[in-house]
């Protein structure tokens, strides 16, 4: 079900990664600013927390996820039908930030619902099936649009993309929201006093989780480049340097890519319920990175583009799986659920925007083109790994200390 719910979200973030900087290659933008304008246009995602409390207050996430993916929709719709891209970018990032705004909200509602009816020992499972629905989604609708795009239209495209959104909102009707009362609450005696404490009891809770060290140190991870997974904004305006056809871009971003995104964030979802969350989310890095260096240590050929692709939206799939793992184990079942799900994956949107773009500034370093931005994926992502790793050591050995002083 929580792989159905993140279909407006998919659908949004696949038309404007995989079909949209294609479309733009096409007309002769460049990758630096492609990069930019994805970047921008992601922007919501890395600030969506700024408005999750909304969502938070009451018992009313299935209405906000309805009513955003209803707009999502819409949105979706008017943003195909903006004309030559290359000469409307400003529109164009507009609307495309618009939808993402929607989009994101949509889901802020679907990760509290999630958040607030998964059981501990089932986070790393619920990671893995929404996360295969957000990396698989983003693949098939992105490619879904190219493939309509290229034999309809691009407005043909993006109404079939506002329809899958607008299907998707009949998931929530199988979701039970928990209903949790408040006595504070139903003791105010007035909507606007339950309102101030319904918003005191949110950031009194969220305020508890950031402050503790779990808390802190899961923001600082979130922040680090580990499994940003930002080339994937990128692979398909790199494809016309591999030589690869506009089908090759949309089997290997589209439902290839979606396919064994989906099947990477399943298997990351195992991992992470075997094993320490944030050393999965750690070693799902390393395997991005590796996928980044074999990519770039092969000839620029289509075959070189497809495998590449491939191996690295499949290790995507891991880190998204596993990130999601970890801040679910983090934020419980609490008043705040969906404020802190969205704050965690909101820092990690920021990394997956600066990687975005400083893989696409990449490109320009002495003409290096699709392999400067390959090299500066892989040196952060390894920065990233290094940074947790050294993070995990430090703040564990005041806590062993303490163990060790402990008698039993």
């Amino acid at each position: 079900m929580f792989a159905v719910t993140i279909v407006p979200f998919a659908a949004a973030v696949g038309y404007v990664s995989i079909a949209a900087p294609f479309w733009l290659k096409a007309q002769g933008v460049s990758l630096a600013v492609i990069g930019a304008i994805s970047a921008t246009a992601m922007t919501p995602h890395a600030v969506k927390f700024l408005w999750a409390p909304l969502v938070d207050i009451g018992s009313w996430r299935k209405v906000w996820f309805v009513a955003m993916t209803l707009l999502s929709a819409a949105l979706l719709g008017a943003l195909a039908l903006v004309p030559d891209l290359a000469r409307h970018l400003g529109l164009f990032t507009a609307v495309a930030t618009g939808a993402q705004v929607t989009s994101t909200t949509a889901c802020v509602a679907a990760d509290g619902l999630m958040a607030a009816t998964t059981r501990i020992e089932d986070k790393g499972k619920a990671g893995g099936w929404r996360m295969a629905g957000n990396v698989g989604g983003t693949g098939v609708l992105g490619a879904a649009a190219l493939w309509v795009g290229s034999r309809a239209s691009v407005p043909v495209a993006g109404a079939v993309l506002a329809a899958a959104s607008a299907g998707s909102a009949l998931a929530a009707l199988w979701i039970v929201e928990p209903r949790l009362p408040d006595p504070a609450v139903a003791a105010a005696g007035s909507l606007t006093r339950a309102l101030g404490v319904r918003l005191r009891a949110i950031g009194a809770d969220l305020w508890g989780t950031v402050r503790s060290r779990d808390g802190w140190t899961g923001l600082v991870l979130c922040a680090l480049p580990v499994g940003a997974g930002a080339l994937t904004n990128l692979f398909s305006a790199m494809a016309g340097e591999y030589g690869a056809s506009e089908h090759v871009v949309a089997v290997v971003n589209g439902l290839g890519g979606g396919l064994v995104g989906a099947a990477g964030s399943l298997a990351g979802g195992v991992l992470a319920d075997h094993m320490s969350r944030r050393l999965a989310y750690a070693l799902s890095g390393g395997i991005t990175a590796l996928a980044a260096l074999a990519m770039l240590a092969a000839p620029m050929t289509p075959a070189t583009y497809t495998w590449g692709t491939l191996a690295y939206s499949f290790a995507n799939g891991v880190a998204f799986a596993t990130l999601a793992a970890f801040i679910l184990e983090l934020v419980g079942h609490s008043a705040a659920a969906a404020t802190k799900y969205t704050l965690f994956i909101a820092v990690a949107n920021v990394a997956s925007n600066y990687v975005t773009a400083l893989d696409g500034w990449g490109s320009e370093l002495r003409g290096l083109g699709a392999r400067g931005s390959l090299v500066v994926d892989a040196v952060l992502t390894l920065a990233g790994i290094a940074a947790l790793l050294g993070m995990v050591v430090v703040t564990r050995r005041p806590r062993a200390r303490a163990d060790a002083a402990t008698p039993p």
